[in-house]
């Protein structure tokens, strides 16, 4: 039970790490159909879950649209934790991204007592490596778990070409620090992720304070591009 509410949990929490953006080659998927697999791994390298990310449905056009996709959770052997896949949804209003945020907490917490506060943060489509943006918080609550995190010292830090199924993703590279309190314990670590044009989250990698690699989040496969 406690693995799957932690799996949960970080689910909830992508959905703030996947950014709002630019709807003009916009750093996130749009095209009907395509399915995106997710593989996390410890500091090690050992798996510990995997998750799915599949576009079911885009109504309108690049610079007005609604969009919407569905998410499984799985654990390190692909087995599902979640009975069904869990639906979500974003629009593209003139041409910025406005990510749904309850269409996934309310999916996975179903008869509990859900809060969700916090500004996502927004990345335009024509960002540069140098580029800074301002700081936004998060916080979650469901039934007697909160979460809240603060982040920070956000910047472009370089724009890099990923290379994934045969795709040639460009990508610009963000970093930033994030302080978070997930059941009363206190976490400070430093974020650097990659996002690609049509694509999203392409990779996340996850530092202590000390500069140590605690978690990679990357992208194992994508379908349908």
């Amino acid at each position: 039970m406690k693995t799957t509410m932690k799996l949960m949990m970080m689910a909830v929490l992508m959905v703030f790490v996947m950014t709002s953006v630019h709807a003009q080659d916009p750093f996130y998927l749009y095209k009907e159909g395509c399915k995106v697999t997710f593989v996390d791994k410890n500091s090690k390298g050992k798996i510990t879950s995997y998750s799915t990310l599949t576009v079911t449905k885009v109504q309108g056009d690049v610079n007005n649209a609604t969009v919407t996709y569905e998410t499984m959770v799985m654990d390190n052997k692909k087995n599902p934790v979640l009975t069904k896949p869990m639906p979500q949804t974003y629009t593209i209003q003139n041409g910025d991204v406005v990510f749904d945020a309850k269409s996934l907490v309310n999916q996975i917490s179903e008869g509990m007592d859900v809060t969700v506060t916090g500004t996502p943060f927004k990345l335009p489509a024509d960002t540069k490596t140098g580029d800074t943006f301002g700081d936004y918080s998060i916080s979650i609550k469901i039934a007697a778990i909160k979460t809240n995190s603060d982040i920070t010292e956000q910047k472009i830090v370089a724009e890099e070409t990923v290379e994934i199924s045969g795709h040639s993703i460009p990508c610009v590279v963000l970093e930033n620090m994030q302080v978070s309190k997930v059941i009363g314990i206190k976490q400070t670590a430093k974020v650097k992720s990659w996002y690609g044009r049509g694509v999203g989250v392409v990779k996340v990698e996850t530092y202590n304070k000390k500069g140590k690699l605690m978690t990679v989040r990357e992208i194992e496969s994508i379908e349908g591009l």
